[in-house]
């Protein structure tokens, strides 16, 4: 940040009073800017079908990690719960009608300043498609899913929960809300 976004006046890294971190403040109008964690909310589409479980994914049209596979996630905007955030994502990239359901994970990511949240959802038909986001969506059992072309390590990491906790429901448990934290950058070969 170079300019206080109240009064346009440089703004200066110091900590403020009453504060322990670093903080943008401006000088002239003592405004404090404050630099919080982004929130990425998407969903865990399961498709049903004679006993066998299928995840739709996206292959990413976009960078960071174009062409690479992950789950129906985005930035949340402003306005909207996490709900109703990780419902738009899965429109907005996968085309997919969806039953949302519980927040399933939740994935700490410090070194990038992100928050992930990921519900389990219901698809409710086949009429999915890729959005402008996508290269294409597909759905994949846990044998088929591509996980050497998974986007992101929140999305490995919130698919082996979800197969997991899935294996226990089928056994007569139940779904479990996870918090995890990530917390080694991907390398460029991730």
């Amino acid at each position: 940040m170079k300019f206080c976004s109240e009064c346009a006046t440089p703004v200066i890294v110091t900590i403020p009073p009453d504060d322990t971190r670093e903080r943008f403040v401006c000088p002239a109008c003592h405004t404090v800017h404050y630099q919080n964690p982004k929130m990425v909310v998407g969903s865990i589409p399961v498709w049903e079908e004679g006993g066998i479980t299928k995840i739709l994914l996206c292959r990413r049209a976009i960078e960071p990690r174009y062409g690479y596979w992950t789950l129906p996630a985005g930035f949340m905007e402003n306005k909207e719960t996490t709900g109703e955030a990780a419902s738009r994502e899965t429109d907005e990239e996968a085309g997919a009608d969806i039953q949302r359901h519980a927040l399933f994970a939740i994935l700490n990511v410090p070194h990038v300043h992100q928050v992930h949240l990921f519900y389990r959802a219901t698809l409710l038909n086949l009429n999915y498609a890729a959005g402008t986001e996508s290269l294409e969506v597909k759905l994949f059992t846990e044998q088929e899913i591509p996980w050497e072309d998974i986007a992101f390590p929140t999305v490995s990491e919130t698919l082996r929960l979800f197969f997991a906790d899935h294996a226990r429901v089928k056994a007569g448990g139940s779904y479990q809300v996870h918090e995890h934290d990530i917390t080694r950058p991907m390398r460029s070969s991730e």
